[in-house]
């Protein structure tokens, strides 16, 4: 390629066009496939024009699940307000998660393992923005808080288990080279085992000593703009997992019941 044409090319990158290009080529290929140079291969130019946009290979790999959760901000199906009740509130928003992991499913992995802004918040839902939503909806319709952070927990559990298996079963009919532990490359494909977070900010996180420390360890979730996670912010950070996974079998139990019945 003549170095004048890459210049060019190079000129014209943003964050945003390599991390469309990013998911792109992990919608095609999976994940392992989708190494710096591959990137770089896809746009026309050299891989560490990439670097002038982001840093890591992680990084990037960040930049293209906030892609993949942001599809909810255009989904017109889905609300930001229960005018229509709770119940419709919901299923109108697990509608729209599961549409979004359907339509990336090699990508979905990468929602459910890459590290989130917080060490508390719950995937598939793993938006500030949609929290802080469906906390302060929950809470407008008359739910206690205890009520809101059981929803909030269990509806992103359901969803979880839910969709790594159905996304998975869409991969296994349709396999690719990345999907394996390795890609191209010979680079391990990435998850929970490839923090995003340095050394210091994990240890920032392991040693904090108060509620506000775990909930926001780096300082930057803002009080105004996202008060209801601050008000619930002792809640949040508590493990019940344990208590609410019974729970929550219990009430499938319930179910399947009420069917046989």
């Amino acid at each position: 390629m003549p170095a004048r044409e890459d210049r060019n090319r190079a000129k014209g990158l943003n964050r945003d066009l390599v991390a469309r290009t990013a998911l792109d080529l992990i919608d095609a290929e999976g994940v392992g496939a989708a190494t710096m140079r591959a990137i770089a291969g896809r746009l026309g130019v050299e891989a560490m024009s990439l670097y002038k946009h982001v840093r890591t290979r992680d990084e990037l790999l960040d930049d293209v699940v906030e892609l993949i959760v942001a599809e909810l901000d255009d989904d017109p199906e889905v609300r930001r307000d229960a005018s229509e009740g709770w119940r419709d509130y919901l299923t109108r928003l697990a509608r729209g998660v599961r549409r979004y992991a359907l339509a990336h499913p090699h990508a979905f992995p990468l929602v459910t393992t890459r590290p989130a802004e917080a060490p508390w918040i719950n995937p598939p839902l793993r938006s500030l923005a949609w929290i802080e939503s469906m906390l302060a909806t929950l809470a407008a319709e008359g739910f206690s808080d205890e009520q809101v952070l059981f929803t909030y927990r269990s509806f992103n559990s359901f969803l979880l288990g839910y969709l790594l298996m159905e996304s998975g079963a869409r991969t296994l009919r349709d396999p690719q080279d990345g999907d394996g532990s390795m890609g191209s490359s010979d680079e391990p494909v990435p998850g929970g085992l490839t923090p995003t977070r340095t050394d210091e900010e994990q240890d920032a996180v392991a040693e904090a000593t108060t509620t506000a420390e775990q909930i926001d360890p780096q300082g930057d979730i803002e009080v105004a703009e996202f008060p209801t996670v601050h008000r619930l912010a002792d809640r949040l950070a508590e493990d019940r997992f344990d208590e609410e996974f019974q729970r929550g079998l219990e009430r499938l139990l319930d179910a399947v019941a009420a069917q046989l019945d």
